[in-house]
């Protein structure tokens, strides 16, 4: 019998190593999972590791070896916010509640599934389509930012909108996965994730790709997009390749980001910027604000300007969308 061990905080800090730790019991007859050692956990750590049990799980069962969890006992406050989350249903047990199940309250957005909109974009339009992932947004954004209008709200929605927008846009995924905090501090972290094709695959299209590092770190400049290389018509959802960069830059100039896709993960704070290996089905992105804009679309403007300029002296002739520019 093989044991993976929880860590005390399950954060994303801890996400490289509890990847690794799966992978080699990915094929051991018999692993157990154990809960016992967490007192912690925290958005990204939590959404993240949810969706790799979920692969890992599944691998196993279709190899018919015996996988188990262990430890998990509610009367333990961590374990019981995982439940009120809902990520053991997420990762198939029976613990807990549902994924959606749990309301969320003006502190939290439990682990909650987002569907691809149902707009046919060639008979409808691009702007139905932006409209149905702007109400998803703040509709999220509104529980970490306590509902009022305020720079949160605006910062917040802007955030969820952009990166539902990618996911959508480019993972060829039907659904993402989002679930965020918020702490007496004023502090937030939001996760989001989609199990699709990946960074690297995506970004393929137009550019040439050696690794899935470099493929985060290609993600994260201005300019670059799988749609580098298509026609006006070809791009439908006018996309400029600047809505990672500028959650990348909004997370590490207001807190954290970090961004994981294939064997690669990608963290940022402040003017670092730090890859590791990692393991993973899809792509994820965590951010953590620890304070937020003062004025939120000048903040927004002033990183898009700054970008436009690397991407011209770099030789791109592109400009940021008009609708990532729009704060609402």
């Amino acid at each position: 019998m093989t044991t993976v061990r929880l860590p005390v905080t399950l954060d994303r800090g801890r996400l490289p190593q509890l990847f690794a730790e799966l992978d080699a019991a990915r094929d051991h007859p018999e692993v157990s999972v154990d809960f016992a050692p967490m007192r912690f956990s925290l958005p990204t750590g939590m959404l993240a590791l949810g969706s790799k049990l979920r692969e890992w799980v599944q691998y196993r069962k279709e190899r018919n070896f015996s996988s188990s969890a262990l430890g998990i006992n509610n009367a333990r406050q961590a374990h019981s916010y995982l439940m009120h989350m809902g990520f053991f249903h997420f990762i198939g047990l029976e613990a807990g509640n549902e994924v959606g199940e749990a309301r969320g309250s003006r502190s939290y957005v439990p682990i909650t599934r987002i569907s691809r909109p149902e707009v046919d974009v060639g008979q409808r339009g691009v702007e139905e389509w932006y409209a149905a992932i702007e109400a998803e947004a703040r509709k999220v954004a509104g529980v970490l930012a306590g509902f009022d209008d305020s720079q949160p709200l605006r910062a917040y929605s802007y955030s969820i909108r952009e990166v539902i927008r990618n996911v959508f846009e480019h993972s060829q995924a039907a659904e993402c996965y989002i679930c965020g905090q918020r702490w007496n501090n004023g502090q937030v972290e939001i996760a989001i994730l989609d199990e699709g094709i990946g960074i690297a695959r995506t970004l393929s299209e137009a550019h040439g790709i050696a690794s899935h590092a470099q493929a985060l770190q290609l993600a994260i400049r201005p300019g670059i997009s799988r749609t580098s290389n298509y026609s006006a018509q070809q791009n439908v959802y006018d996309n400029s390749g600047f809505g990672l960069y500028v959650m990348s830059e909004l997370g590490a100039n207001f807190g954290w980001f970090v961004l994981g896709s294939g064997d690669a993960l990608l963290y940022g704070y402040q003017r670092q910027r730090e890859v590791s290996a990692a393991s993973f089905r899809g792509t994820f992105f965590g951010m953590r604000f620890l304070n937020t804009p003062a004025d939120t679309r000048s903040v927004l403007n002033d990183i898009i300007a700054a970008g436009e300029e690397d991407a011209r002296q770099a030789g791109i002739r592109m400009r940021a969308s008009g609708r990532s520019r729009i704060v609402l």
